[in-house]
């Protein structure tokens, strides 16, 4: 199962490959979904962190799991909580951002929980998040695993300031299955 960007009826939105870009202002943001290598190559990018989802029971899916960059190119600052990060499917069914905690549950009691839990602190959007002017910052949004009958999904990323206006964002995904 694979992740394509869908039609986008966001004007500021474009498709561009595998990513969706929104270009607001002030600010660009970037989302790009993650097929489970995808996640093992981002981990592997860096060397100093393990994969906290390669150490879960063998079975269990890895999350479904989201790239977003933001790059503030404004002069006010972006404040942006993960936690309002939103899936919902073609039938309606919404599921939330994992929060740091479901997170922690998740792995916790594996083996290295120590580098696992640095791994998710420096990697995973779980927290309220303030981007400075001329700053960039990327990391990963996690939710659970896709059902098998989901055919369309759309990501919301609601509670995104670009300085006292939010901007609700909307990035319409495609699911497709190979056989």
């Amino acid at each position: 199962m694979t992740l394509r960007p869908g039609p986008q009826r966001v004007p500021a939105l474009r498709a561009q490959g595998d990513l969706i870009i929104a270009t607001l202002a002030g600010a660009t943001l970037t989302v790009e979904p993650l097929t489970p290598q995808g996640l093992d190559a981002y981990y592997a990018r860096r060397p100093a962190l393990v994969n906290p989802f390669k150490v879960l029971p063998k079975g269990t899916k890895a999350p479904l799991a989201f790239i977003l960059r933001i790059q503030n190119v404004g002069l006010d600052r972006i404040n942006f909580d993960p936690g309002q990060a939103l899936l919902t499917d073609q039938q309606g069914r919404r599921s939330q951002a994992f929060s740091y905690d479901e997170l922690y549950s998740l792995v916790a009691g594996l083996g290295e929980s120590a580098k696992i839990l640095r791994a998710l602190d420096e990697t995973v959007l779980s927290n309220l998040l303030v981007v400075p002017p001329r700053h960039d910052r990327d990391g990963l949004l996690l939710f659970p695993p896709l059902d098998s009958a989901v055919k369309m999904m759309i990501l919301t990323v609601g509670s995104f300031y670009v300085g006292p206006t939010e901007q609700l964002m909307l990035f319409e995904f495609e699911v497709r299955r190979t056989p």
